[in-house]
């Protein structure tokens, strides 16, 4: 009798070690496109409250790894991040999006073009190289140099999408990552220059409005379809939906999903 009280008592316990195991503290890193560093930061540190995380921590990588590295990313951890809506390509592979919010794309100057403001013919004759001299658009007697990104990246796309004429810029230096464009535009080298990227960004003295120019991406994470059942991403979804996170992106500057 006793054996079958210590046989019971034994599969008892392992019965309630094995759901502890699988409760288990998990470690996630959410990396992936640049532009969406900010807001997944922003989202993570009141999403990580939710009663459902606590046996997870998530840690926003600071560098980027493209939006491609962020649906790769997606495959080992619960999230990735995107730069961009998926496209149909990358929803055939089996992910879905959790859209965060809408970056504005603004432009931006080096800090001797003197160039208050401009007017959206101005912008497309400087980016179409019918006006080559900052002066010519009220700004200071300097030779304009048009400063851009890669082909493929992801706020890119969406302005050529937005503003065809884009699609035709050749540009006179081409940077990978938000940061280099800020830090050059920053620099002796790029006092002359100007380029776009992520409103958020750029420094306030940086910026260069254009009358008539509206431009956003909207982006965010992604999650492999495999986990799609999973209680935190559904967690996540919720909370990307309520109106307390709609709310939180103003502290971004940033515009909420439609």
């Amino acid at each position: 009798m006793k054996k079958v009280f210590l046989s019971v008592a034994l599969l008892l316990s392992c019965c309630l070690i094995i759901p502890a195991a699988l409760l288990a503290h998990h470690d996630q890193v959410v990396a992936g496109a640049g532009p969406s560093t900010k807001v997944a930061e922003l989202f993570f540190n009141h999403f990580s409250k939710n009663p459902v995380c606590k046996d997870y921590s998530f840690a926003v990588m600071s560098s980027s790894i493209k939006h491609k590295g962020g649906i790769l990313s997606s495959q080992k951890y619960l999230f990735g991040r995107t730069g961009r809506p998926l496209n149909a390509k990358e929803k055939a592979l089996g992910k879905t999006e959790i859209l965060l919010g809408r970056v504005p794309i603004a432009f931006a100057v080096g800090l001797e073009t003197d160039a208050n403001n401009l007017k959206m013919t101005e912008l497309q004759k400087i980016f179409t190289r019918k006006v080559s001299n900052w002066k010519e658009v009220g700004g200071n007697d300097l030779p304009i140099q048009l400063v851009g990104r890669e082909a493929g990246e992801a706020l890119f796309s969406v302005l050529q999408n937005d503003y065809p004429f884009f699609k035709t810029v050749s540009f006179d230096k081409i940077f990978k990552r938000d940061h280099e464009v800020v830090k050059y535009l920053n620099s002796p080298d790029g006092a002359n220059a100007i380029s776009f990227g992520a409103k958020p960004n750029f420094q306030l003295y940086n910026l260069l409005p254009v009358d008539g120019f509206s431009s956003g991406v909207a982006l965010g994470l992604v999650y492999d379809n495999k986990n799609a059942d999973h209680p935190v991403i559904k967690a996540a979804i919720e909370y990307a939906n309520s109106a307390e996170w709609k709310g939180m992106l103003k502290n971004l500057d940033m515009l909420p999903v439609d």
